[in-house]
């Protein structure tokens, strides 16, 4: 009787009304299935690619997460600068517009977001392609963006990288940075000194402390060394390290370090015993303020990566400075700890107080997405077909002075460029190449193992172009391509081993070529950078280094015929780390000299030359070290040429 009621009689098909309920609990099913498998994936893809154990040396086991391990990130990453508004300073000051203005005490937040910061885009960092077809990172200081900083990237705060790369025991960043303040000095230039005021309180230290926000974000205070964390005693940076999943196309986040100096620069600088650290004449004279150089420790996380296996970047860094005014050493004080020895006169409680929390890392000015690699270590083992051409055995070393076991014994750096300009641009110099070939052999000949050429043709090829100027030792092409240099330096280094002399492309201009007694000074920080770079670079290979120019020859006197003679018997006997030499300007030998013609320069042209001829050069058949032969000012150098002084030294 019951089943009269749900069953028709003709066909016993279900009654419509039952039917459409049953469809409306299927559906119902269906899409509750569908949701719970995806929150499901959800889940299992955060825990497994973004919520990874952060380094426990650098913080507690409980560690606040970081807002940016929720944060999506547009793929493929790019290589982007985050400037920050000058403006966002003005709550630091209580009268902002006025030359001198005063610091608040305790210092205000600054109220920076996001939608403030002007971001500029690098695109040929763009991380899309892993297969490393053209190795990314053999050419790192060729992509980054050093010439536009200080044209388009304004932003004073904001390091001025020239070269970073994986420490040789994989344990931390390198950055090598020039203080781009020292570019233009002197009366004509104040605003723009005052403008860049930022770079000097980056060589600055501050401390820093760790705290729990809101939804137990990570924050960070600034404190005194008291209540600082232990690495953040010294600290000036906020390093972010992520990682590359290409599989998956995301940015996965390691975690968050903090910047460590290799020394204090604020107390080379007091026991230098100068006043201040902000310079505001031409004349300035504080060479070891214009490299920065700081390093970022990598979280233990780093060590699955096998970065010295790859070719392209698969770390990927963010540089976040911490922002403060620049201390004015003579007028606020030395900040750096008691471990020192040197005064402490900065009250840190007094300037920032208990309470000021650094703005989260999205909404600050930063470096994003730097490309982290490692550098092939040097070369050692030499070619069967390469002979000294002296054939002179390598004299035996003492076993204690290199129980270093490092693979080589005195290397040296030079950075150079197939065609120059002089300083004050008064002339053009074209004679590269043939200088570098002779300064090598030379210095292999004496002793040097290794040789480092940081080429800058690139950043030459650039002036000259910009001159409308075509080079006349290289041919010329079509009308797109004939200001273009069509040679490096690499037909040079390419004569030699790789045992023995490595080639690194260094395209960075320098930012003032003018004259040392110029009103506006100049500044060889592409020059600067470089032997900071090689010392980072290849230091740990080596006991001995030295950096000079390829005018510049280091020459064993005496008895001595190699300088690994010396050295060994500076280690054995005295226990040096440092060898100084003052150094003079050679005069050439006439005998050596000839003529040349120059109808671009109206002293030497060939109509002068019939009456009195001003310009000459060194023969064809002569060596340049047998041509400027005639070292006028004997030994010992007079105290005046200290400042020119050369050295040979242990990087470590």
């Amino acid at each position: 009787k019951n089943r009269q009621k749900y069953f028709t009689k003709s066909n016993r098909s279900l009654n419509p009304r039952w039917h459409r309920l049953c469809r409306l609990l299927l559906a119902i099913g269906v899409c509750k299935t569908f949701i719970v498998s995806i929150v499901l994936i959800a889940w299992q893809e955060d825990s497994i690619h973004v919520d990874l154990p952060y380094n426990p040396l650098l913080q507690s086991p409980k560690r606040p997460v970081s807002s940016q391990e929720e944060k999506q990130i547009d793929w493929p990453p790019v290589l982007s600068a985050h400037l920050e508004p000058s403006s966002s300073y003005d709550s630091w000051y209580e009268n902002p517009s006025s030359k001198d203005p005063k610091i608040k005490k305790p210092l205000p937040l600054r109220g920076t977001r996001s939608q403030d910061l002007t971001r500029l885009n690098f695109p040929i960092l763009n991380y899309s392609d892993p297969s490393g077809k053209d190795s990314m990172c053999n050419k790192i200081p060729t992509l980054l963006p050093i010439d536009d900083f200080g044209t388009t990237i304004l932003d004073s705060y904001l390091p001025w990288i020239h070269d970073l790369f994986l420490s040789h025991d994989e344990k931390s960043v390198n950055i090598v940075a020039q203080n781009r303040r020292r570019c233009h000095k002197g009366k004509n230039h104040l605003d723009e000194m005052k403008f860049w005021e930022g770079q000097v309180a980056l060589f600055q230290p501050v401390a820093v402390k760790r705290i729990s926000g809101e939804n137990n974000e990570l924050n960070y205070r600034l404190s005194s060394h008291e209540e600082a964390d232990p690495d953040g005693l010294e600290t000036r940076f906020i390093c972010r390290f992520k990682k590359m999943d290409h599989m998956r196309r995301k940015v996965v986040y390691l975690g968050e370090t903090l910047s460590t100096y290799p020394f204090n620069y604020e107390f080379v600088n007091w026991r230098k015993k100068k006043k201040t650290m902000v310079e505001d004449t031409k004349d300035q004279t504080a060479f070891w303020l214009s490299p920065l150089m700081f390093h970022c420790p990598i979280p233990n996380e780093h060590q699955q990566f096998n970065l010295k296996q790859e070719t392209s970047p698969q770390l990927l860094l963010d540089i976040i400075p911490i922002r403060t005014p620049v201390r004015r050493n003579d007028r606020d004080g030395f900040f750096f700890h008691e471990g020192h020895g040197g005064p402490t006169s900065f009250d840190a409680k007094e300037w920032f107080g208990n309470s000021h929390i650094l703005p989260k890392l999205d909404d600050s000015g930063r470096w994003e997405n730097l490309p982290v690699c490692s550098l092939k270590p040097p070369e050692t083992i030499e070619p069967q077909n390469f002979q000294s051409q002296t054939n002179q055995p390598r004299p035996q070393e003492n076993v204690n002075a290199m129980s270093s076991n490092k693979p080589h014994r005195l290397v040296a750096c030079t950075w150079t460029s197939a065609l120059h300009q002089r300083r004050g641009n008064e002339r053009r110099i074209s004679d590269g190449k043939s200088r570098l070939r002779e300064w090598i052999a030379f210095h292999l000949e004496a002793g040097f193992d290794h040789l480092y050429i940081f080429d800058n043709t690139g950043a030459n090829a650039t002036v000259f172009r910009l001159k409308n100027e075509v080079d006349p030792d290289f041919e010329e092409g079509s009308d797109q391509d004939k200001f273009r240099i069509h040679d490096d330096l690499s037909s040079v280094t390419n004569l030699f081993p790789n045992s023995k002399v490595t080639r690194i492309d260094w395209p960075a201009t320098i930012c003032n070529n003018n004259r040392p007694a110029h009103d506006d000074p100049g500044e060889r920080s592409s020059q600067y950078a470089a032997e900071a770079a090689c010392r980072l670079r290849y230091g740990p290979y080596t006991d001995w280094m030295a950096s000079m120019d390829p005018d510049e020859y280091f020459i064993p006197m005496g008895n001595n015929t190699d300088w690994r003679e010396i050295l060994e018997k500076v280690d054995k006997t005295e226990g040096r780390k440092i060898l100084k030499f003052r150094s003079t300007r050679a005069r050439p030998l006439l005998s050596r000299l000839e003529p040349i013609y120059d109808e671009g320069a109206k002293e030497c042209t060939r109509e002068m030359g019939k009456t009195h001829n001003k310009c000459l050069t060194k023969k064809k058949d002569k060596t340049y070290l047998e041509t400027y032969n005639c070292e006028y000012i004997k030994s010992p150098k007079p105290s005046r040429f200290a400042r020119a002084m050369k050295q040979l030294y242990r990087p470590d």
